[in-house]
């Protein structure tokens, strides 16, 4: 047995919505799924969005389903986990 700690850094973007007030941080890997996509549709967001959007995609609220929008806050955390290298690996 070989044991390694794998050391991470998480980011977040902290959302809000306007309508319940509702906030969250929502993973930087969700956010940025929903940027790339913003890229191929130009065009997509009203005048009152782009205002409010700070450059960034507009997600939906999980409490009411309004536009969730982020608020300029980010996180960051560290994390870890450890794996045995003498175990294959599946990929």
């Amino acid at each position: 047995m070989n044991p390694k700690e794998i050391k991470y850094i998480e980011k977040f973007y902290k959302y809000h919505c306007y309508k319940c007030n509702y906030s969250e941080f929502a993973p930087a890997d969700i956010v940025d799924e929903f940027a790339d996509m913003d890229e191929y549709c130009d065009g997509e967001y009203s005048s009152e969005q782009e205002c409010k959007r700070k450059g960034m995609p507009v997600m939906e609220c999980p409490n009411c389903n309004a536009d969730f929008y982020y608020s300029g806050e980010k996180k960051t955390e560290k994390g870890s986990y450890w794996i045995d290298e003498d175990e294959p690996f599946p990929f």
